[in-house]
């Protein structure tokens, strides 16, 4: 099953073109040039990705690999991340020898995940132990596991998730305030661009981190869509890949931001369609809301249909003991049985065409659990 940041926004939403004054045109920039220059004046740099992009994690990894990116940053602060896998992690990026089935616990076993999380994640890890073990004597990165330290080993119910799947945002916050800030380090964060986006509701991680003194710069995944899905721009097709580009006072920083990060995917009946997959999302109608408004920059990777999203294949899962573990937990959490099952191909389009439901209203989903917004438990030792 693949993924977009279309989950974790709304479903439908109003969009507004600007009718004012001709905005000036905008500067791309090359990405991995435009972080380091963030990073100059910010010790927390933000990118609000889209779950299971190619061209995204490939372009990370390269980041990662950037001789000055290397020297400078000292933390990658990643989503999928379990908590509860840091020792592992520090010991594999570090260059130890460390079996791969449990290092991939730390992204392959987080809480927010619906099915199995995409490859390229591992992608992102791999990366960093390379660069680390090519730089020995030198500066060295960690990653950090931004995501609650649930053990999907002791969950049996709905009940033992809640707790952790409703203190995401405040755990990634406190590893980033803990192990960054407190250390006066610099970090990039990766995290989908719903957690971020300014003016969506009310948000935490970026306004706690800038309570607790962090210079934050945040940019957002984004498409060249501007409107319904057949309403492309075509003042990115000269653009190279991939770009970043400010979004202050410039034609890009007037558009609808949920239009460009969603890649124009308007749901009917409060459900997304990828690949076949049903995903349950609110129905509450955001506000309209441009770029400018939600971020300080918009990270472009291509054309909308030139975007690929990486995902676990059927061949994978099916009978396998991951696979029979993601539908384990999917069964726990009340999702339908077509969820994780997985997709025919590892790569397809990382936005199709929303489908419909023929009128058809979407199955109920689940009620509530009854312990909702139930604390975190204590910290477990670090596996």
């Amino acid at each position: 099953m693949r993924y977009s940041c279309v989950l974790l926004l709304a479903t439908t939403f109003f969009v507004q073109k600007s009718t004012g004054a001709a905005q000036l045109d905008p500067n791309p920039q090359d990405a991995t040039a435009a972080v380091l220059r963030a990073f100059g004046t910010h010790n927390i740099v933000i990118i609000g990705e889209t779950h299971g992009n190619k061209q995204e994690y490939e372009w990370l990894r390269l980041l990662v690999g950037t001789p000055e990116f290397a020297d400078r940053v000292d933390d990658i602060v990643m989503e999928f991340g379990n908590s509860l896998y840091q020792k592992s992690v520090d010991r594999y990026i570090a260059g130890e020898d460390v079996p791969v089935q449990q290092v991939q616990k730390a992204w392959r076993n987080t809480v927010g995940a619906i099915g199995a999380p995409s490859p390229v994640s591992g992608w992102l890890y791999d990366a960093v132990r390379e660069t680390n073990m090519k730089r020995r004597g030198k500066h060295q990165m960690r990653v950090l596991c931004g995501d609650p330290y649930i053990d999907w080993d002791k969950v049996k119910t709905r009940e033992d998730i809640e707790p952790y799947l409703s203190h995401r945002d405040e755990w990634f916050t406190e590893v980033v305030k803990d192990d960054v800030l407190a250390k006066h380090h610099r970090a990039l964060l990766i995290m989908g661009a719903g957690h971020f986006l300014r003016g969506m509701g009310p948000k935490y991680i970026e306004p706690q981190l800038r309570k607790a003194g962090a210079k934050t710069y945040l940019i957002v995944f984004g498409t060249n869509v501007i409107g319904g899905y057949d309403d492309l721009d075509h003042r990115f097709d000269s653009w190279p890949a991939p770009v970043i580009v400010p979004l202050a006072d410039n034609w890009v920083g007037e558009l609808p931001a949920l239009s460009v990060v969603s890649g124009g995917q308007v749901p009917p009946h409060g459900w997304i369609f990828r690949g076949g997959s049903k995903s349950p999302v609110p129905d509450t109608p955001p506000a309209p809301m441009k770029l400018r408004a939600a971020a300080d920059a918009l990270l472009y990777l291509g054309p909308r249909d030139s975007l690929i999203g990486v995902s676990m294949t059927r061949a994978e899962l099916d009978g396998t003991p991951y696979g029979k573990e993601v539908q384990r937990r999917l069964k726990i959490e009340g999702f339908p049985d077509s969820f994780g099952d997985g997709d025919e191909k590892a790569e397809g389009p990382q936005f199709s065409r929303p489908q419909t439901t023929g009128g058809a209203p979407p199955p109920p989903l689940p009620p509530p659990p009854k312990n909702i917004g139930a604390p975190l438990p204590p910290r477990p030792p670090s596996q």
